[in-house]
């Protein structure tokens, strides 16, 4: 049940970036940076940026109160890769408190190398969990920010209904420094 509800996550914050950064056919949305997401993929050198829309009120990296929880998405989108949607890396993990302290009940690594129509790889399903150690959390009035690092084991899943394939796994590690939007 637990990798269903992970699964079913991550489908949804997917889906609501596409929504987010596709627009319509003739229009684009104007995005600003709000930070970065720096890692190695299966020994490949990966840079991302996490975007604000303003004018739609979201953000790809947003924080989300849930009861005395935090629920907090950092996506970073390859400004290299020719489309949003594709070479997107998502770090998704839930904290019990709100500061660097706090503890994790939750991680998890997606990357999404041709986009949601595309095979993409998980953590979950992999032999190891993945891990993310915060070095700074900041949830102030009007302004929040995380910084810290993650590892991860990614399974490739050919669609949200297959299992992850245990014998099509990369490794991945780095770190993120970004501003976050509070999610109502």
């Amino acid at each position: 049940m637990m990798v269903f509800h992970k699964t079913l996550k991550a489908f949804a914050f997917a889906n609501a970036t596409i929504l987010l950064l596709a627009g319509s056919a003739a229009a684009q949305l104007a995005t600003d940076a709000l930070g970065t997401i720096e890692a190695t993929i299966d020994g490949a050198p990966y840079s991302a940026e996490t975007l604000d829309v303003p004018s739609e009120g979201t953000s790809t990296a947003e924080l989300r109160a849930v009861g005395p929880m935090l629920s907090i998405s950092v996506q970073g989108h390859d400004p290299e890769a020719g489309s949003r949607m594709r070479n997107v890396l998502t770090i998704d993990f839930t904290i019990m408190g709100s500061d660097a302290s706090a503890t994790m009940t939750d991680a998890s690594v997606s990357y999404w190398p041709e986009g949601m129509d595309a095979p993409f790889y998980m953590s979950e399903g992999a032999a190891t969990m993945a891990a993310v150690d915060l070095e700074a959390l900041s949830v102030e009035d009007g302004a929040a920010a995380a910084q810290g690092s993650f590892t991860a084991t990614l399974c490739r899943k050919d669609d949200f209904f297959s299992q992850s394939d245990p014998n099509d796994c990369l490794p991945v590690e780095g770190t993120f420094d970004t501003a976050l939007r509070k999610a109502e």
